[in-house]
């Protein structure tokens, strides 16, 4: 019983650690695109606008940031993950339709606040629903991904450069097949439950109560119980 109820926190700690993958993938990627889509946008090697179409990005992720602890008080932090799911899959079909460089920025941005998002609510999530014992290892899981997600993007991109012999094609299924991913993310996702310490400040007690007795057991839920209730006084 005891190891069912590791297995099933460890399964939502991957499932939410996914977002780590797709964050380091949306970060990595553009690199193997940009010299694709700027000849198809027609934009000059070292114009300010080529720099800001790979930066724009960034510019998502701040304002994600700026947004997701007050949005995640306020909806849950599951909703959340899969507001930044629908986020990457929008930015990674956006980009690959882009029919020029303002949508294609416009796509980024989108996939920035994804990032933004998640860099900060997957391992905010982790750590609320882990055991103590369990949760240094546990919010590991989204910073190993996040380096695996942009492995996986350096090595895609090669794929796809040696697979593929239109240009303009080349860098458009490099940008798209992130929303595989994505979408793969955001089904997941409807299995992970809600934060127990969102539950409580929301006074849904019983619900958390649920949550915690699935993850701890009876007499260690208790105590997580009460140490939540303590800290939120």
């Amino acid at each position: 019983m005891i190891m069912s109820r590791r297995l099933y926190t460890i399964f939502i700690s991957l499932i939410v650690a996914l977002g780590g993958f797709l964050l380091g993938f949306d970060s990595a990627v553009i690199s193997g695109a940009m010299p694709y889509y700027r000849v198809t946008f027609g934009l000059e090697s070292g114009s300010m606008l080529l720099g800001f179409s790979v930066s724009s990005l960034i510019l998502g992720a701040i304002f994600g940031n700026i947004v997701a602890g007050s949005l995640a008080d306020i909806f849950g932090r599951s909703k959340i993950l899969r507001l930044t799911a629908i986020l990457f899959a929008v930015s990674a079909i956006g980009s690959a339709l882009a029919f020029d460089i303002t949508s294609f920025i416009i796509a980024r941005i989108i996939g920035g606040i994804g990032v933004g998002m998640a860099i900060l609510i997957a391992p905010m999530y982790i750590a609320e629903i882990a055991p103590r014992k369990m949760r240094g290892t546990l919010v590991t899981f989204n910073q190993l991904n996040i380096v695996v997600g942009i492995s996986i993007a350096y090595f895609s991109n090669l794929y796809f450069q040696q697979a593929i012999a239109d240009p303009d094609l080349k860098w458009r299924v490099m940008l798209g097949v992130e929303a595989i991913p994505a979408i793969l993310y955001l089904i997941l996702l409807f299995f992970v439950p809600m934060s127990p310490r969102w539950l409580m400040q929301k006074n849904r007690n019983e619900e958390a109560k649920d949550v915690l007795l699935k993850i701890h057991g009876q007499e260690q839920a208790a105590i997580e119980y009460d140490e939540i209730e303590s800290n939120l006084n």
